[in-house]
C-alpha cells in the first residue's frame, strides 16, 4: 500500500477544556454569555407576548 491514501487520522485541532460554567455563558474561557443581556431581554418581551395572547389582549 502507498502512503497518502487520503487517510484523515489525526486530522484536525485539539479540544479546549471547558469548565461546566463556561459552556452555560459563564465567564470562563471567554466563550459564550457575550450577549446575555440582550437575550434574556428577547426572552421576556417574547414571553409578555405569549401572555397577552393567551389571555385573549392581543
Amino acid at each position: 500500500m502507498s502512503k497518502g491514501n487520503g487517510d484523515m487520522l489525526g486530522v484536525g485541532g485539539t479540544r479546549s477544556k471547558l469548565s461546566r460554567g463556561a459552556l452555560r455563558g459563564g465567564a470562563g474561557g471567554g466563550r459564550g454569555g457575550t450577549d446575555r443581556g440582550r437575550a434574556q431581554a428577547q426572552r421576556q418581551e417574547l414571553l409578555r407576548k405569549f401572555q397577552e395572547r393567551a389571555t385573549g389582549k392581543g
